[in-house]
């Protein structure tokens, strides 16, 4: 089909998102690797709090212990978007010039953060429901049937096997479609920090504005997913050391491939010249 008149299709060029990333990291790799440190380090404290859950390998029976466990969780989360939201404005600033320091980085913005937050719930929401109904809807019965399968041989065992069969082969088809799913929801939804801090959207419109942004070029964001993993993978390789260094390079390069579709489609430079405080 011919691309509407007016209207750019995006493509993404990954030596310029590299590059584009790589400069801006480079603008201020000290606050860069400093910021992930600082996480990191939040999330060391508070692992106590998850451990208490298992001693000696057996599972706690206290409900003190699990609700710590399920606040150390929480807290994780949160420093986790805190993290994300926080490299992403410095690699929006970097990218636009600017040096930007520890602070900027660890700046909190309550606003920009829960429409993080909601986002990222619709997102798990939009994948743990199908899960759930399939489990109950297709796992139920099959469980059932594995439960009282002596039960119905009398009636017969042919039957029983038969329907057994169909249900584990129906349950492992769905289970298959949303594993696609979910790895079509995966890439497209690749920039969705960058869509919520510079776009300002709310979570049902940041989900339906990654989908927009990447669709067309689906396949090129997912390479560039592929090379960024590898990139990961070779910062974990590194000792540890260089996860701190390809965390933040990631997510440099990330935001630059995420300014070169918007431009790419006729829309304005998403990266304002100094962001708002």
């Amino acid at each position: 089909m011919a691309t509407p008149v007016g209207r750019q299709t995006p493509r993404l060029d990954f030596g310029d998102a590299l590059q584009e990333g790589w400069r801006a990291f480079s603008r201020s790799p000290a606050a860069f690797v400093g910021f992930p440190l600082v996480v990191v380090a939040l999330q060391f404290l508070i692992q106590p709090l998850q451990s208490r859950i298992s001693h000696g390998g057996v599972a706690s029976v206290d409900p003190l212990d699990w609700l710590l466990y399920l606040i150390g969780l929480a807290v994780n989360l949160l420093l986790n978007l805190w993290c994300a939201l926080g490299l992403v404005r410095g690699a929006g600033s970097a990218l636009q010039g600017g040096r930007p320091s520890l602070g900027e980085l660890m700046r909190w913005d309550g606003r920009v953060f829960l429409r993080l937050l909601r986002a990222w719930l619709l997102l798990m929401l939009v994948v743990v429901v199908p899960l759930v109904a399939i489990l109950v809807l297709v796992g139920g019965p099959l469980t059932l049937l594995g439960v009282f399968a002596d039960r119905l041989v009398p009636i017969s065992r042919t039957l029983v096997e038969v329907l057994g069969l169909a249900l584990a082969l129906v349950l492992f088809l769905l289970l298959g479609v949303l594993l696609l799913v979910l790895i079509y929801l995966t890439i497209n939804q690749s920039f969705l920090t960058q869509i919520v801090l510079f776009e300002h959207t709310g979570a049902r419109a940041t989900l339906e504005r990654g989908r927009d942004l990447v669709d067309p070029s689906w396949l090129m964001v997912l390479l560039l997913n592929l090379i960024e993993s590898l990139l990961m993978l070779l910062g974990l390789l590194a000792c540890l050391v260089g996860f701190f260094v390809a965390w933040p390079l990631v997510v440099c390069i990330s935001t630059a491939a995420y300014r070169q579709l918007v431009l790419a489609s006729g829309s304005p430079d998403p990266l304002p010249a100094r962001l708002s405080h």
